[in-house]
């Protein structure tokens, strides 16, 4: 077998993991509603949703991860000043750490693989605008068997009464990890606080 050909197997093969994993992401949300966010907790179930408390953690081949707080607020002080929210909002502030398990090989984390579902079933994105906050998650590598913590901003409606934070495992790092994770709050039980400047 020449080089061009197991270079040309190689490649295919690639392709074919991806088709697969956006096909089953595809199927996950078309049955599901929501689009499929998976963390492999010591189960090898597949699009298992595994529903944690706040400061429960979730465990996959090559990472730990948990929601260590979440608080709610009108006001977020970064290095560049106060954020801008409307009245009918408001901001939900969610602590995490996460853990790279591996012995020899970095893990790529980002607040963007986070999101927020609330109790109607819309999803919200975490916001980019507050990158200058000192310990906001932002793109981070994790070496092996170390961890960060910090922390994920989004902006709600004041009239959302449960919020879900998840997290998705399935991705380059995780491509057989096809669990859910979702920590899940009630509004009335997270903690209000007048001013956060994580």
């Amino acid at each position: 077998m020449g080089l061009k050909t197991i270079l040309l197997l190689g490649i295919t093969m690639i392709i074919l993991i991806f088709t697969a994993v956006n096909l089953s992401n595809f199927l996950y949300k078309d049955l599901y509603g929501v689009e499929n966010a998976s963390p492999s907790i010591t189960t090898n179930e597949p699009n298992k949703v595994v529903v944690l408390k706040v400061g429960e953690p979730i465990t996959s081949s090559n990472i730990k991860i948990v929601v260590e707080k979440i608080l709610r607020t009108q006001k977020i002080k970064g290095n560049m000043g106060y954020r801008k929210i409307k009245d009918n909002e408001t901001f939900i502030v969610v602590k995490v750490k996460i853990e790279n398990l591996r012995k020899n090989v970095s893990y790529y984390i980002s607040n963007m693989d986070f999101f927020l579902l609330d109790d109607k079933g819309r999803k919200y994105d975490c916001e980019m605008n507050v990158l200058d906050l000192k310990h906001a998650l932002t793109i981070t590598t994790i070496p092996p068997k170390e961890s960060i913590e910090g922390y994920i901003i989004y902006k709600i409606p004041k009239d959302v009464k449960v919020v879900k934070i998840c997290y998705t495992f399935r991705n380059i790092q995780n491509i057989f990890d096809s669990c859910m994770a979702i920590w899940e709050e009630n509004m009335s039980d997270i903690p209000y606080v007048d001013e956060i400047s994580p």
